[in-house]
């Protein structure tokens, strides 16, 4: 069971907050193998800590509804893939490395899978900034051979080791859609950055082959890495952009008013 606050300690409130690092923790329990166990008034931000043989509140609070309504928005949809999250048979947990070589221990990654469905897991534990790569799991005990084993990413996702397919996903949280070459992902891994108590969720996961024109490397090229709200769109605008560039140099508020002031005039206007 995988909870933030119980009856015998401080409410949730109390220990995270109703920021970033409150839900990045919550992002955590909701999407780790077990049970996630919500405590009485944590997502309507309660203060008072309640005992088991309270019969009722003696503290007069209100509900905060912002604090519900994000919960809605970012929580109780990843409720709905609990069957994603829920097993530990594809489970991996991954060390994160920064540039320098060191294992960043603030940094929690990890991924599962169900059928066809991958999800990725990373949350940054810290208030700062941090960037790096999330390529070989830690040491789990194989229970078949009764050895330490680890793999890398790509194994954990279940991803071809190809340098002309690419890997699609969209993170839960935001909205926002990624591309990475799988080549890549087989050799390096996966490089993210993240700012304090940054949490992402990675879901939708799609395996795309390049086509002859390379057009799903020129999506990977033009988002160096960076997210986009439709990149099925941007796929099929990218071979446009000789055509798309110059009206859109042209087609501008300026242009168009400059357009008005040169008009010919009236007399009397």
């Amino acid at each position: 069971v995988n909870f933030m606050n119980n009856p015998d300690e401080q409410t949730a409130v109390a220990q995270f907050g109703k920021g970033d690092k409150y839900f990045g923790i919550c992002t955590l329990m909701v999407t780790m193998p077990g049970l996630p166990m919500f405590g009485h008034g944590q997502i309507e931000g309660f203060n008072e800590k309640y005992g088991m043989e309270y019969k009722r509140a003696y503290w007069d609070e209100s509900a905060d509804q912002e604090l519900i309504n994000r919960h809605a928005q970012q929580i109780f949809p990843l409720l709905k893939k609990r069957y994603l999250f829920a097993n530990v048979d594809q489970f991996y947990l991954y060390d994160f490395y920064e540039s320098g070589g060191m294992v960043n221990e603030n940094v929690f990654a990890y991924s599962n899978r169900a059928g066809q469905e991958r999800a990725l897991v990373v949350y940054h534990n810290r208030f700062g900034d941090t960037a790096g790569w999330i390529h070989t799991s830690t040491a789990f005990m194989d229970k078949g051979s009764g050895t330490l084993r680890q793999v890398d990413l790509r194994t954990g996702l279940d991803l071809p080791d190809d340098d002309h397919t690419f890997v699609i996903f969209r993170d839960a949280i935001s909205g926002l859609q990624y591309i990475r070459n799988c080549g890549e992902v087989a050799q390096k891994g996966l490089y993210i950055q993240l700012d304090a108590y940054r949490a992402y969720v990675f879901l939708n996961f799609q395996i795309v082959r390049d086509d002859v024109n390379g057009t799903w490397k020129k999506v990977h090229e033009a988002l160096k890495g960076q997210g986009v709200g439709d990149i099925w769109a941007l796929q099929w605008q990218i071979p446009l952009r000789p055509v798309l560039k110059p009206l859109q140099e042209i087609f501008n508020a300026g242009y168009f008013r400059y357009l008005v002031d040169q008009r010919p005039r009236v007399y009397g206007e």
